[in-house]
Formats: structure tokens, sequence, C-alpha cells
């Protein structure tokens, strides 16, 4: 058995999330801007961080994010 059928038999044993956010992935690997999107991600992130700090704006806890997150904002 070759190698791609291998990866191929544990891929259709995913579930279909874990499927759809693989193939996701593995899409995004041949986009060059996949690397930047994350890099400027990260940046964002750090802003926000650095404002917090600052007292530009409000804190967000952990909790807040996760809330966030599960709401889809």
């Amino acid at each position: 058995m070759n190698t791609a059928r291998i990866l191929y038999e544990q891929y259709k044993v995913l579930p279909k999330k874990v499927r759809k956010e693989l193939k996701a992935l593995i899409i995004s690997e041949d986009e060059p801007e996949a690397s930047n999107s994350l890099m400027a991600e990260i940046e964002h992130g750090l802003e926000e961080v650095k404002a917090m700090k600052e007292g530009k704006i409000p804190v967000r806890t952990f909790e807040d994010i996760k809330r966030d997150l599960r709401n889809g904002e």
C-alpha cells in the first residue's frame, strides 16, 4: 500500500468536522498568503494586548475570548 493510500484510509475514518478542517489546512498550505495571514493575526493580537496594557481598550479575559469564539464573533 502506498503512502497516499494509507493517508486516504486514515482520512476516511476521521469525523466529518475534522476532515473538513484538515482539507482546509491542506488547501491553505498551497496558498502563499496563508503564512502571511497567520503572521498578521499574531501581530494584530499583540497590538490588542499592548492596547489593553495601555488602557486604550477594555481588558478581556480568556473566558471572554472563548465565549466570543463559541458565539462566532
